[in-house]
């Protein structure tokens, strides 16, 4: 089936279509632009439908012919917990996961759609039991979606959470255990990967835009120009005096402590993380990479989607700046169906 992978996000709209050889995946058209100021955080219709009017004209500007799309959740959106059972059939394994979602999910079970994947097993107080990842979409957050693609004239073929998408784009399947931060707009994401599946996710409210906004109250720059020294500077101590960096540390030190409660997570499973990948617009911000690296004492790496895509003459106009945005999109895009 034909299709391409569409990521609805915070501040931009990114579409991918790929087409699979053998074990590598061609580049047949990718494409981005500005959203709405409020996004899939509206439920005002106007703001709907004119979400599907960009949509609708960036999938004309990229030529793609297919209507079939996949598309992303936003993570911070998706409830998920990583919860340990006793060894269970498939029927009893659905009962619990009912029980454990009323006690962990802040909404009633009626209002979210339930998905689980069996992650693997683990050994507690000499007892194996079985890991499951359990994730809850709102269904009015489906709905929403859904209504958008009906208007821009597409036809909904899957919707997963941004989080899967980025793990296949980022995370080779014979990898060894990875911690994805991706530092979104709105949202930090965090999400261990162990052989290519995904065992942990994590969001915390914090991200590009409240290092924008430290930076605009410390600096008292407006909101716009903030911006453009995020993006300049990042946490440079030898740019402007070391100004804009000592504005964005209390804001990457809270991500930093996320960071390190996620790895000691993971190892108390008697594993350890090898490296970490970043991924989303604040993943390239001049030295984030470097003092993640100092602080938590691992390899940083910024993500290249396109590393598992052949080269060719589209790949080449990717501008490298905007690489690591089509992370979730290039992974919805990879999506086996």
């Amino acid at each position: 089936m034909d299709f391409f992978g569409l990521d609805i996000g915070s501040h931009n709209i990114k579409i991918v279509q790929l087409k699979k050889n053998k074990d590598k995946y061609q580049l047949m058209a990718f494409g981005s632009a500005p959203s709405t100021s409020r996004g899939l955080l509206s439920e005002a219709e106007s703001d709907l439908n004119a979400i599907a009017e960009i949509i609708k004209k960036l999938y004309q500007e990229t030529k793609i012919r297919t209507k079939n799309v996949v598309a992303a959740l936003p993570q911070d959106q998706v409830f998920t917990r990583l919860v340990t059972f006793p060894p269970l059939s498939e029927q009893e394994l659905e009962s619990a996961l009912k029980w454990e979602a009323e006690q962990y999910i802040p909404l009633p079970l009626e209002e979210v759609s339930l998905t689980y994947e069996v992650v693997g097993k683990v050994r507690e107080n000499s007892q194996e039991k079985m890991e499951v990842l359990l994730a809850a979409a709102p269904k009015n957050l489906i709905e929403k979606i859904l209504r958008v693609l009906k208007i821009a004239g597409l036809n909904a073929v899957s919707l997963e959470m941004e989080i899967t998408a980025l793990a296949r784009s980022l995370v080779s399947s014979d990898s060894q255990s990875v911690l994805i931060v991706d530092l979104g707009a709105k949202a930090t994401d965090l999400a261990v990967v162990e052989g290519g599946q995904i065992i942990f996710v994590h969001s915390i409210a914090v991200a590009g835009e409240a290092l924008t906004r430290a930076l605009s109250l410390e600096l008292g720059l407006e909101p716009l120009q903030a911006e453009a020294y995020k993006k300049a500077y990042g946490v440079d101590t030898e740019k402007l005096e070391g100004k804009v960096s000592a504005a964005l540390q209390p804001i990457l030190e809270t991500i930093i402590k996320e960071i390190e409660k996620t790895i000691h997570f993971y190892l108390k499973r008697e594993k350890s993380i090898q490296r970490i990948i970043l991924a989303g617009g604040s993943a390239q911000l001049p030295e984030v990479s470097t003092i993640l690296a100092k602080r938590i004492n691992l390899e940083v790496q910024i993500g290249n989607p396109f590393s598992q895509v052949a080269g060719n003459d589209l790949i080449a106009k990717v501008p490298p700046s905007d690489v690591s945005l089509y992370a979730i999109a290039v992974g919805l895009a990879m999506k086996e169906m």
